[in-house]
């Protein structure tokens, strides 16, 4: 039977119909591409110099020391790094330094004592305002800035998160805290968000696993609309909204795939696509870049769970992750709270979808979850499975 939900924060209607799986399909999916048929590739060990110089470099040591290296890209071995962040060649956003020297630093320290740029209210446009050069206010343009980054996850040439070890994972989430840390001390920098596209149909263009990050220096209208949900249900209930869909899904079960000390892996009620899940943090948490040592470990354990069922459930699927935290104005409530999403690429967007901005989802969350952890339980998972547990420090007032 079909069905309409409402998603609250996105004030979205998303129509679960199951009939339409029984379509006919005259399409192929994308044929996939094996890791050894490309013959090629600049993320490879060996091939350090077919990037830009490294913005971050992970050997694999001791946290701390790692945090203080200072070894430039060009001047290490071939064999002495598990990941590295490299400037995008073909970035989205144009570089717009504070100083002249920014791109030649190893890992950059954060900058201290720095101020929110000059907005009245984040709320109201985000700290973007149009540009000068604007002759119409029909036409309004502005200088797309920021910066864009790939973070490449090994030295092997290995096609997915799943093919690496979980210490090593835990390596790839460090990287994205450490980055996010610093551009988020960027004044110029408002928001950054972390992406990962996986197979031709989620938008790679590299076999080789890797994610990318882009800073911008504005925040974006869907990042601002969905924070001004979340403050109007925190200063109406005195509590973070995800933290109450947690209580609830932890409370029922139902959508909840798998669950760690520090995280619940869910398939949300109003998904817009099938096999959506979403990986949150049980403790109220707004950035990611606060996340501890342990919570990084624990993530990527979930993280590399989540991504193996996915795989399982639906071999050689096109996925994308996107890792969405708060943007970067100081003066932003902490009503946010950040999570990871994996949405499978298993269905099409057409024209109904582009109209009307409602979706329709071929299979209801509960069915999806339900698969993923049968899925989970046949394997050997990295997460331990259900088990319904209070989240804690849920509360929160502004």
């Amino acid at each position: 039977m079909n069905e309409m939900r409402h998603d609250w924060l996105s004030d979205r209607w998303v129509i679960f119909a199951p009939n339409r799986t029984t379509r006919p399909d005259d399409y192929d999916r994308t044929p996939h591409i094996e890791p050894d048929a490309q013959l090629r590739c600049p993320f490879c060990r060996g091939a350090e110099h077919e990037t830009p110089n490294a913005s971050l470099i992970l050997p694999g040591k001791d946290w701390e020391s790692t945090r203080s290296t200072r070894r430039r890209d060009r001047s290490i071995s071939s064999s002495d790094w598990l990941v590295r962040v490299v400037p995008n060649k073909f970035p989205a956003v144009a570089c717009a330094p504070s100083s002249p020297d920014w791109a030649d630093r190893g890992i950059h320290p954060v900058i201290e004592g720095h101020q929110p740029g000059a907005c009245s209210s984040f709320l109201d446009n985000g700290c973007m305002t149009p540009s000068e050069n604007s002759s119409s206010p029909l036409f309004i343009k502005q200088s797309a800035t920021g910066a864009h980054e790939v973070i490449i996850e090994s030295p092997q040439h290995v096609p997915s998160l799943t093919s690496l070890s979980t210490e090593h994972a835990r390596w790839v989430f460090e990287a994205y805290r450490q980055r996010l840390a610093y551009w988020s001390a960027r004044p110029e920098m408002k928001y950054a968000v972390l992406f990962k596209n996986y197979g031709a149909d989620a938008g790679a263009t590299l076999v080789h696993s890797h994610s990318q990050l882009i800073a911008t220096s504005f925040v974006p209208s869907e990042v601002l609309r969905i924070q001004k949900r979340l403050l109007q249900y925190q200063e109406s209930h005195h509590q973070c909204y995800i933290c109450s869909v947690l209580e609830r899904e932890l409370a029922s079960g139902d959508r909840v795939v798998t669950e760690s000390d520090h995280f619940v892996a869910i398939c949300p009620f109003a998904s817009r696509f099938p096999y959506s899940v979403s990986i949150v943090p049980k403790k109220h948490q707004s950035r990611f870049e606060d996340c501890h040592q342990e919570e990084l470990a624990d993530l990527a354990r979930v993280a590399q769970t989540m991504l193996k069922a996915i795989e399982t459930e639906h071999p050689r699927c096109a996925y994308n992750f996107v890792l969405q935290t708060s943007h970067f104005d100081q003066q932003a409530p902490d009503s946010f709270h950040w999570r990871l999403k994996i949405i499978p690429r298993l269905s099409k967007v057409a024209g109904f979808e582009w109209s009307s901005d409602c979706y329709i989802n071929t299979v209801f969350p509960e069915i999806a979850a339900q698969n993923l952890r049968q899925r989970i339980q046949v394997g050997t998972p990295l997460a331990s499975p259900i088990a319904v547990a209070p989240v804690t420090n849920s509360v929160r007032k502004s």
